[in-house]
């Protein structure tokens, strides 16, 4: 449990701040899952994003939170690590072995990078450290929910027979429609923006993850595999070259 009173100086300073950044950072009218069980800043939470005109839902529990991920989808959630029973750790966990892809933003007081690197392994998609300003969360919900809904511009360059389904996000050729998770539709967006350049791990990190340091994990590696073993036709060479010590790079292979 994380206390308010270290979270923001003032309520209304709170307030004000994130009134700024629903100005500066306009997104569509989403809805939410919260899980936090610290229950002053949950309600002030969700009251700030309702009034920002976001359908907000609010479980203080781990079971509770996979319970509402069963009735109904939410376009994000917001979760807690620390909660009663199933941490929200667990709760990510669960949630992709039910293969389900709601983009998830830890937030927690649990700094370490350590428990960083655990968040994004899992399946999380953004972490926020607490304390933390209103005015971050909502720049942090916008590029969140970006990264997900975009789609790679009309004029990219696709290998010869692709074509780009962004409402499945799929790949669809002449042999099959190739489904892609979305962390790997977005790592594929950030290939095909930069076919044949060097794409670093660091970079990949910043641009698909959100990861401002190398955690030190292969999960980016890890992805890549995922997207050679879905793309790559046996008989010809893989669309993703490996470039040991420097990063990726995507051959169009025409």
């Amino acid at each position: 449990m994380f206390r308010l009173g270290l979270l923001i100086e003032r309520r209304s300073s709170y307030r004000n701040t994130f009134k700024v950044a629903l100005a500066s950072y306009p997104i569509s009218a989403m809805t939410l899952l919260l899980a936090e069980d610290d229950l002053e800043l949950a309600r002030q939470v969700q009251e700030a994003l309702a009034e920002a005109g976001h359908n907000v839902h609010w479980v203080t529990t781990g079971g509770d939170a996979l319970e509402q991920m069963r009735q109904r989808t939410s376009d994000l959630v917001l979760m807690d690590v620390s909660m009663p029973g199933l941490t929200g750790f667990d709760v990510v966990r669960h949630m992709r072995q039910m293969g389900n892809e709601t983009p998830v933003m830890f937030l927690t007081a649990r700094s370490e990078v350590a428990d960083r690197v655990e968040g994004l392994t899992l399946g999380g998609d953004d972490y926020l450290t607490k304390p933390f300003a209103m005015s971050e969360l909502q720049a942090r919900i916008v590029a969140l929910m970006r990264r997900f809904k975009r789609a790679p511009a009309h004029e990219v360059k696709l290998p010869k027979g692709w074509r780009l389904d962004p409402v499945k996000r799929a790949v669809v050729t002449s042999q099959a429609v190739v489904e892609l998770q979305p962390r790997e539709w977005s790592l594929l967006e950030v290939l095909l923006l930069n076919p044949g350049q060097i794409n670093t791990k660091s970079f990949l990190l910043e641009r698909v993850w959100n990861v401002q340091f190398d955690p030190g994990t292969n999960v980016v590696d890890a992805a890549v595999c995922r997207l050679r073993r879905k793309l790559d036709c046996p008989s010809q060479p893989s669309h993703i070259e490996t470039l040991r010590g420097r990063g990726y790079v995507f051959h169009l292979n025409d």
